[in-house]
């Protein structure tokens, strides 16, 4: 066994030991003689039903009304038979099935019949024998279905008869319990810190339930320290688990608020971090970066988020415990990737894109990352967390992080760790940034390509405080900082936005980018260029296709020079 293969699979060893055992745990606790002690002090009442902040569809909710149920891009049609009883289409609408977050969209149903599914559905799941399944009894998957049930309960209770009522009061506070216990042994990172929130949600909702509350804001408290870091960032490094999780936390501020009570400053203090990277995360458009998992980006929720955003100030520029760097300048914005992969156990929708970047000017993204897909479109996701979907360098066609199964390729999968973990990768990316009234400069580097290629790569970036032009240089260098000469391909990527066009100019030499509104923007570089095709994954309809530009390490070289420049400049 190499030297360079006995940590990763220590790691990943350790880690699978560690999800085996929680495994076990929590199909214990499903038990029948364990169940009982989920069972006992049934609430009284619903004191509270928390906001929900995410929007319903009228469109959704007329189908789910006339029993048309869409989950991930496959529809079944029910007649007068409850979804919990058929054998769903694939493993991922049966989730979304038992989830239950598509059950806000019938709050935007006409007239009664809104309620009356609603009601109906959870009452088909209350008695039916899946409740107590383990695929039912996920924790994230229970996490979901709890805050669900309660935001949504004045709609699902309007009209109910006291027997349903206090049947579904027993089922929220048995899943609740059931869940304190499991959750802790649920997949670490944003599912189980969604586990914590549920709990400590649905025990403020519930009355009589202060034994429920004490152990879990103990939880809420110690998850919030552990996973959100000191800027902000979540320790997935994933973008869009910041708008998942805000969306949950903001409601559970206003839910301590409502019921009198004094929310944990750990709360308070992990909100005010989150809040400000909504904004650092955002390009010219809108839209968020697609670094370490960002998909499509929803602009209504994000734009509902923004609205509690008391600051309203500019966003900051460097975030260095989540690892990540902005530049603004003249209506252009980059943002880079200048980060370690997260630990292990949180690494399973991360990505080896290290020193990749992002860049938008005018309102328009220029370079992008290809994004993570859709759900539904799994068969994507290996290819999307590859060096190669995103806009940096990549040597020897690997990966510069490697994946579960001993590879840079991510395709392999570990399979009692659930995922494509990253089990090692770069380790040291040191960051610096000057900034002058002329232009403000990130160098970076990192040594993921040290150990199997002998390679550093270095990547110093200008962006024009005058002009918005973009101006790199990345360099290869051995561990001693010199020139490297190793014979490898190396290859430089720009992924272009779908929304943009590109075509060759002067005689091959510069590369001219069409903006929807019609405003040029060249490429140059100093060493030979091509375009090729490729495609952007993060978009709601699927892949859509797009172009890149490709530059390959000329032969005895080590660095490759490169510009994006407004053709018109100010």
């Amino acid at each position: 066994m190499s030297r360079g293969t006995l940590g990763p699979k220590l790691r990943l060893s350790l880690t699978a030991a560690a999800q085996s055992g929680r495994a076990v745990l929590t199909r214990l606790y499903l038990l029948p003689f364990m169940r009982w002690r989920f069972g006992r002090g049934d609430p009284e009442k619903l004191v509270l039903a928390p906001q929900d902040l995410r929007a319903a569809d009228p469109t959704r909710a007329a189908e789910l009304v006339l029993g048309r149920f869409t989950f991930v891009a496959k529809t079944i049609v029910l007649n007068e038979v409850s979804p919990f009883a058929i054998a769903p289409p694939s493993p991922a609408w049966r989730e979304t099935l038992l989830g239950f977050t598509w059950l806000r969209h019938l709050r935007a149903a006409d007239g009664t019949a809104g309620k009356q599914v609603a009601r109906r559905l959870v009452g088909d799941f209350v008695r039916s024998n899946l409740r107590f399944q383990p695929e039912a009894l996920d924790p994230l998957l229970t996490a979901r279905r709890m805050l669900a049930w309660v935001s949504m309960a004045p709609m699902i209770l309007d009209g109910a008869d006291r027997g349903f009522y206090r049947a579904f009061l027993r089922s929220v506070a048995w899943q609740t319990s059931y869940l304190l216990h499991a959750g802790r042994a649920t997949t670490d990172g944003m599912p189980r810190l969604l586990c914590a929130i549920a709990v400590m949600q649905v025990s403020l909702c519930l009355s009589n339930k202060a034994g429920l509350r004490r152990p879990a804001l103990r939880w809420l408290v110690s998850e919030l320290n552990r996973q959100i870091l000191a800027d902000g960032i979540h320790i997935s490094r994933n973008p869009q688990a910041n708008i998942e999780l805000l969306l949950d936390l903001l409601p559970l501020r206003q839910s301590f608020a409502a019921r009198n009570a004094v929310a944990p400053p750990e709360l308070i203090g992990a909100i005010d971090r989150m809040m400000p990277m909504l904004r650092f995360f955002r390009h010219a458009d809108g839209a968020f970066a697609a670094f370490n998992g960002m998909g499509y980006t929803q602009s209504h929720l994000i734009a509902t988020l923004l609205a509690y955003d008391d600051a309203r100030g500019k966003p900051v520029q460097n975030a260095p415990h989540g690892g990540y760097q902005r530049l603004e300048a003249n209506g252009a914005v980059l943002l880079v990737d200048t980060g370690k992969p997260p630990p292990v156990n949180v690494s399973q929708e991360a990505h080896a894109g290290t020193l990749a970047f992002e860049f938008s000017a005018d309102n328009f993204r220029i370079v992008v990352n290809c994004g993570a897909p859709a759900p539904g479109r799994e068969n994507w996701r290996h290819l999307a967390r590859s060096t190669g979907a995103h806009s940096t360098a990549i040597v020897a066609d690997a990966s510069s992080s490697h994946f579960a199964g001993g590879t840079r390729k991510p395709g392999a999968t570990a399979p009692s760790l659930g995922g494509r973990a990253i089990l090692s990768g770069p380790k040291h990316v040191p960051v610096q940034r000057e900034n002058s009234p002329a232009a403000s400069t990130i160098t970076a580097s990192h040594d993921g390509y040290r150990h199997d290629y002998g390679l550093i790569h270095q990547r110093e970036l200008t962006l024009s405080q005058i002009t918005g032009a973009l101006e790199g240089r990345d360099s290869f260098l051995d561990h001693k900082a010199e020139p490297w000469k190793g014979k490898e391909p190396v290859l430089l990527r720009f992924h272009l936005h779908p929304a943009v066009a590109a075509r060759p100019a002067n005689g091959d030499t510069q590369i001219v980018i069409t903006l929807p509104s019609g405003k040029e923007w060249l490429f140059l570089a100093d060493v030979p260029f091509t375009l090729a095709e490729t495609a952007h994954l993060a978009n709601p309809e699927g892949p859509r296709r797009s172009v890149q530009i490709v530059m390959t390490l000329p032969e005895g070289e080590h660095t490759m020079s490169w510009a994006f420049l407004p053709a018109d400049p100010v």
